[in-house]
């Protein structure tokens, strides 16, 4: 993973593939926020989170990712797997 300061950036960075934007695309730091500040990430501490909290994380990231307009196989995952 490179981290740049900016998508221009990363656009001039000499080993910069374009044709892998299809797959890897970019992400901003807000959505970054969005995607890990569901509500089933703010109660991963929570006692119950593996009977009451984890079962509903993959939806609530699939929703997140479709509102993004992330869903290339890349970000969605494999069909199927929460």
């Amino acid at each position: 993973m490179n981290l740049f300061r900016s998508e221009e950036h990363a656009r001039r960075w000499p080993q910069f593939n374009a044709g892998s934007e299809t797959g890897l695309g970019f992400i901003r730091l807000e959505d970054l926020v969005a995607f890990f500040g569901t509500e089933s990430r703010r109660h991963m501490l929570d006692a119950d989170y593996l009977s009451a909290w984890y079962p509903k994380r993959a939806a609530e990231r699939r929703a997140v990712l479709e509102r993004l307009g992330k869903t290339t196989p890349f970000w969605m995952g494999t069909p199927g797997t929460p």
